[in-house]
Parts: C-alpha cells; sequence; structure tokens
C-alpha cells in the first residue's frame, strides 16, 4: 500500500519543482522584454538571459527525469497487464474445465443416485457438500474472472493515461529546447555587441562603480556610527564609550542570527547579481564593482518585505539606488535599494514580511538590490535566505 503514496509524492514534488522553474522562466523573460524596450545596458540583457538558459537547461533536464520516470512507470505498468493477463488465462481455463465436468454431470437423477447411495447418513452428507462446494466454486471462479477482467481494463486504462502524459512530456520537452537554442543565439548575439562595444561599457562600468562606492560608503559609516553608540556626556561632549544594549537589542540579535539560512526573501524574484567579486562575462579580465549584497531580478512594482522585525533606522536617496530602507535588527542590519515607492518612516517598527515599498525600474532593470550586515561586516545575503 505505501507504494502508490509514495509515488504520488514523488510526482508532486517534481510537479512543483517543475512548476516553479516554469514560473522563474516566464519572470525572466517578462525581465528581459522590459530591458528591451528600455534599456541599452547589454551586460543587464545578458545576465538575465544567461539566467534564462540556466533555467531552461534545469527544466529540459527536469522534464527529461520526469520522462524517464514516466517511461519506467509504462515498463512497470506493462509487465502488471501481462501479469494479470496471464493470471485471466489461467481463471478461465479452470473455470472451462469446471463447466465442462459440470456439462458431463448435468443429469440430476446421476447427482442424487452419488448422494443418496452412501453407505450412511455420514457419506451422504458429505457428498452432497462436495457438490454444493463444486457449484459454489464455479460461481466464486466466475466472480474472480470478472474481478480480474475488470482489473486488467483499469491497468490499460492506467497504462493509455501514462503513455498520453509521457507524449505531452516529449512535445513540452522538444517546445523548451527550441525556446533554450533561441535564447542561446540572443546570447551570443548580446557578447558579440558587448565585444564590440567595450568603450561604451568602461564608461558604464565606471558609472556604477562610483555609484556602488558612494552607497557602500553611506552604508559602511552609518552601521560603524550606530555600531559605536556614542552618547551625550554634558551638552556639546561626548563619553567616546558605546552605550550599553539593552536586553530587547540583545535578545533580538540573537533570535535575527538563529535564523540563519531561514529568513523569508524580501521579494519574489531571480538573483543576477551575487555577493562578492567578480568578473565580467565577456571582458573575463575586467572586475565588476564589489556587491556588498545581491541583486534580485522580480517584476516593476513588486512588493518588498522586511525578512525580519526590527526598527526603522533611515530612509536615504542614492544615485543610481533610488530610495532605499534602512532596517536595525540588534546587532544586524538589512538594506532595501531601489525601491520605487517607500511606506514606511524613520522610527518605525517593523515585523517580518511587512511592506517596506515597491521595487523600482532604473535604467531599464528592475532589480531590488539588498544587504545584510553583521555589525560592521557585510553578509552574503543568500546564505542567510530561505
Amino acid at each position: 500500500m505505501a507504494w502508490p503514496v509514495w509515488g504520488q509524492t514523488t510526482k508532486a514534488g517534481m510537479q512543483q519543482k517543475l512548476s516553479k522553474v516554469q514560473n522563474e522562466i516566464a519572470a525572466l523573460d517578462k525581465q528581459i522584454k522590459a530591458n528591451e524596450a528600455q534599456s541599452s545596458d547589454a551586460l543587464s540583457q545578458l545576465t538575465l538571459t544567461r539566467k534564462k538558459i540556466a533555467a531552461g537547461k534545469e527544466l529540459v533536464g527536469e522534464l527529461g527525469r520526469q520522462i524517464d520516470s514516466t517511461n519506467t512507470k509504462i515498463s512497470a505498468k506493462k509487465k502488471d497487464i501481462a501479469r494479470a493477463s496471464e493470471r485471466y488465462d489461467m481463471m478461465v481455463d479452470a473455470y472451462e474445465l469446471l463447466v465442462r465436468k459440470a456439462y458431463v454431470n448435468r443429469d440430476t437423477r446421476m447427482w442424487l443416485t452419488y448422494i443418496f447411495t452412501g453407505k450412511d447418513l455420514g457419506q451422504v452428507l458429505r457428498r452432497y457438500n462436495y457438490l454444493r462446494s463444486m457449484s459454489e466454486d464455479m460461481r466464486a471462479q466466475a466472480r474472480d474472472i470478472r474481478d480480474q477482467k475488470s482489473l486488467m481494463e483499469r491497468e490499460m486504462s492506467a497504462l493509455d493515461s501514462l503513455k498520453a502524459e509521457s507524449v505531452a512530456l516529449l512535445g513540452s520537452r522538444a517546445s523548451e529546447l527550441k525556446a533554450l537554442q533561441g535564447d542561446e543565439k540572443k546570447e551570443k548575439a548580446l557578447v558579440d555587441k558587448l565585444s564590440r562595444n567595450k568603450a561604451d561599457f568602461q564608461k558604464q562600468l565606471a558609472r556604477k562603480q562610483k555609484e556602488a562606492e558612494a552607497l557602500n560608503k553611506s552604508i559602511r559609516d552609518f552601521v560603524a556610527k550606530q555600531a559605536s553608540g556614542k552618547s551625550s556626556g554634558k551638552k556639546g561632549t561626548t563619553t567616546g564609550k558605546s552605550s550599553p544594549k539593552s536586553q530587547a537589542d540583545i535578545k533580538l540579535s540573537n533570535e535575527f542570527a538563529g535564523n540563519k539560512g531561514k529568513l523569508p526573501w524580501p521579494v519574489q524574484g531571480t538573483v543576477v547579481g551575487q555577493f562578492g567579486q567578480h568578473n565580467h562575462p565577456v571582458y573575463t579580465n575586467v572586475k565588476l564593482p564589489f556587491n556588498n549584497g545581491c541583486n534580485i531580478a522580480t517584476a516593476a512594482g513588486e512588493p518588498v518585505k522586511a525578512v525580519f522585525a526590527g526598527t526603522v533606522k533611515n530612509v536615504a536617496v542614492m544615485p543610481g539606488y533610488n530610495q532605499c530602507v534602512l532596517v536595525q535588527h540588534g546587532d544586524y542590519y538589512t538594506f532595501y535599494c531601489k525601491l520605487r515607492d517607500v511606506r514606511v518612516g524613520t522610527g518605525d517598527k517593523v515585523k517580518v514580511g511587512d511592506v517596506l515599498g515597491s521595487v523600482d525600474t532604473i535604467s531599464g532593470e528592475t532589480q531590488l538590490h539588498f544587504q545584510l550586515w553583521s555589525g560592521t561586516n557585510p553578509q552574503d545575503p543568500e546564505m542567510w535566505l530561505r
């Protein structure tokens, strides 16, 4: 009884994974089309296209695994049908033998003579029970044959469904392979475009480098100021010592740290820019601006949500990053940049899942730039999100 349940669970899991990848491809496709209409940034388009190609390959692979799984089930189902057919033939043969014997001995007088020529009452009863049992066996055998035939019909129907499923999966896989080939051609065209326009790219890179440096310096200064916590002794002077942490801050810090790898994503989308230092995908000897967080491609106007409870410490506007919201969680900080609108203000308390604002489209890119810091140290956000 456990086998069908296991099979259903596996199929459900595969369908869920398939649906997730398909949704990711649809979102990336939407992003790519929006970029083509609004942006001349070939690097951004190349990044999204390569993400889509990777997702497409994963989808094709998942479809292939589903086809293999379905074909395995078809093979097993054929064996089940062959065994059921063999048993059905044996049951029919046995039933035919019983019918022939009953036909040969169909004269009721012969049956009665056989019963009543017994030596004693006990033998008479035994002969009667034997003949009655033989009649019941025939009826039972007939029922079994009908049940077995019904089972075979159900198995054949299941086999037809599996074959139809396999055909549909093969069609989907062929369609996705065709789309993947188109994306790979597009990728090549973007690489060629970038290769021809290195001077333009270097200008864009220099501008983005300055914007990233300005943002990182602003965040670092803010975090350092919060961490120093210098408080006034007398008016116009400072003690030079950090103010003691409250029990609430200590508790919040511990809770935040305990949720590493479990925090919800701040926005629904796909990571197109990862934490750390990376080289340009075409000019491999050129380093891109250091990323203190991650960039998440998403739909325009997508709501941005707080990943944990905390206090809004600042709402700022930064060149290239539009509006940014900074939230403190004890010794931890999260930063949400490239927002179109902000729905919170400095000093507001927020809970996990509270909407902070929505994502803006800047130079054709609709991306949330998200950073997470532990004290004065930037962290890889993907290590903290589930």
